[in-house]
């Protein structure tokens, strides 16, 4: 019993090391100001839009996924206007034609945020090809019928890579700003149940 007793806390202490260990920051200043100035070259973002991680999920699943475009128009919004880099050009096209294309430029949004991340000493996600592609294949699988249970799969991918980079971009500011329900995201409801009854009825004509 006391070897138990010995062994239990020598893997606590061990465990407990481990986590000291695990937040010790090894990098140096003169490798920490290189990264950064490597991070503003390729371009960050210093807004985002902000929305609970539930209230995501919850429209993204009532509107039959139609909210994330929406998400994705609003982030591009605020990214363009928040974007910077060291040689100060620009995002090429709209946020509309982003959100139109949310299953490309999911990809160079995952990396930005990221790379935010990574500049404000913040956890980044993982790597932005894993994320776009959970996306985009995410959404083809849930469409497929005779998919079965693999459609619920691609479902849980679709939602968890827009979840997932919303809980980073959460936790960028010190302070989050309040989080008041607007009336373009709970439209994105009944716009996603017009938008996959008309596809339905084009379906069962052609």
């Amino acid at each position: 019993m006391d070897r138990l007793l010995q062994l239990i806390l020598g893997i606590g202490l061990l465990g407990a090391a481990y986590a000291v260990l695990a937040r010790w920051d090894y990098t140096s200043d003169a490798k920490r100001a290189e990264e950064k100035e490597r991070l503003k070259e390729a371009g960050l973002s210093a807004q985002y839009y902000f929305v609970p991680v539930g209230r995501l999920l919850v429209l993204t699943l009532l509107s039959g996924g139609f909210f994330v475009f929406y998400w994705s128009y609003k982030q591009w919004q605020a990214v363009r206007a928040g974007y910077k880099n060291t040689a100060g050009t620009p995002l090429n096209y709209s946020p509309l034609w982003r959100a139109v294309l949310t299953p490309v430029s999911f990809y160079q949004f995952a990396a930005i945020l990221n790379r935010t991340c990574r500049y404000l000493r913040r956890p980044a996600a993982w790597p932005a090809w894993l994320w776009g592609t959970a996306f985009w294949a995410g959404a083809a699988a849930a469409c497929i019928r005779d998919l079965g249970w693999g459609r619920l799969l691609g479902l849980a991918a679709f939602c968890a890579a827009p979840y997932t980079l919303q809980k980073h971009i959460n936790g960028l500011p010190k302070e989050l700003p309040r989080f008041r329900l607007k009336w373009a995201e709970m439209m994105c409801v009944p716009m996603g149940w017009l938008l996959w009854a008309a596809g339905y009825i084009l379906a069962q004509k052609f």
